[in-house]
């Protein structure tokens, strides 16, 4: 090797022992950088498989733990056959769950068991328990019934626990339990809430001019024929709403009246032992916002009619008035008269304020119970 190419290798490598020296700290620093981004990542991606396997897990207990309350409704009819004679049929037409163990209560939807003629019964897991219903109480409001089981052999069953429906997020994660199509029984399905505050009108037929049904929950759960009268649950286990209906024509696209229009009335059903509904005694019409100021007009409950002896009646309220405020609660988009009244008390005196012809005052009126 030439003298020169030997001090050119001299001076490459004090070069590089020179540099390796001085820059020490960055280069330490970079793949410390690197390291911890490494470190980083497999920290989110363990998190993240840490979170869907609590959530799996979380679905996985409250389907352990409330699936033995959820029931299939069986209605049993009898007709004749001319070809056959005398003929029986058992159809699995519908879901409950248990809300009362101990007094063996069963809610589910008033159109589940709407056959005058028919008898029913619920039907545990997979046949495993089978009792007739002695008593149907049906909701003249809500598509919604209460169920009295005719149980002779004294046990309690199992119940699951109503939630509060007040404070649900769109977005939060829901399951539903139900006896899809009428043959697979306690079939569950997940999803998220998808809307609230949804208006809906359910019909059973083409010729039904159907029911309207308001502040429902919207969710993308699976629901399907069988579902109706079903369980949708949080989370944590709790009911926070029964299935009522599926959108035809569209996907993952069902409704759920929430539990917090139903513990009133199942609050008062424990009290009175019927289904009891506070009846004011008029036909209205909403005045929104919108309409309100294309009208200049407040917003409120327009009465259109006044029913004859009703506690409206009898306080005076008049065809042409609207109703701006009951008790504390103001009438408007969010707070509509039949909502208000819903969750309003029987036999308590509450001031109703209203607007007539330019002027505010207020109206005593003592609500009575609907079927009264």
């Amino acid at each position: 090797m030439s003298d020169i190419k030997k001090f050119l290798i001299i001076i490459l490598v004090i070069t590089a022992i020179y540099a390796g020296y001085y820059y020490q700290g960055s280069i330490s620093s970079y793949f410390s950088k690197q390291e911890n981004n490494i470190s980083d990542t497999k920290e989110t991606v363990k998190q993240g498989s840490v979170s869907i396997l609590e959530e799996q897990d979380a679905v996985i207990k409250v389907v352990e733990k409330t699936s033995p309350a959820v029931v299939s409704v069986v209605r049993k009819e009898s007709y004749f056959d001319p070809f056959v004679g005398p003929t029986f049929a058992d159809d699995s037409i519908g879901t409950g769950f248990v809300v009362d163990g101990k007094n063996a209560i069963v809610l589910t939807n008033r159109h589940v068991v709407d056959v005058e003629n028919a008898n029913y019964s619920v039907v545990f897991g997979e046949g495993e328990k089978s009792y007739d219903v002695k008593n149907i109480y049906k909701d003249p409001v809500n598509d919604f019934a209460i169920l009295k089981l005719d149980i002779t052999d004294g046990s309690s069953l199992p119940e699951l626990t109503l939630g509060d429906s007040e404070n649900l997020k769109v977005g939060q994660t829901v399951i539903a339990i139900g006896n899809v199509l009428g043959q697979f029984g306690n079939s569950v399905t997940k999803g998220i809430v998808s809307g609230l505050g949804r208006a809906i009108t359910t019909r059973s037929s083409i010729f039904d001019d159907g029911e309207v049904l308001e502040n429902v929950i919207q969710t993308d759960a699976a629901l399907n024929p069988g579902n109706s009268g079903g369980p949708l649950l949080d989370i944590n286990g709790y009911v926070i709403g029964i299935n009522v209906a599926i959108s035809e024509g569209a996907n993952n696209v069902g409704f759920t009246i929430p539990i917090n229009a139903i513990k009133p009335v199942v609050d008062q059903f424990n009290q009175f032992g019927k289904i009891t509904r506070p009846f004011l005694g008029v036909g209205a019409y909403m005045i929104t916002s919108d309409i309100a100021k294309n009208q200049s007009l407040p917003v409120g409950a327009y009465v259109q009619e006044v029913v004859k002896n009703s506690p409206a009646s009898k306080a005076k309220i008049k065809p042409g008035d609207i109703i701006l405020k009951v008790g504390n609660t103001r009438i408007n988009d969010e707070n509509s008269l039949p909502k208000v009244i819903a969750s309003s008390k029987i036999g308590e005196a509450i001031d109703v304020l209203i607007h007539r012809n330019g002027r505010e005052f207020t109206l005593s009126v003592t609500l009575q119970d609907l079927e009264d």
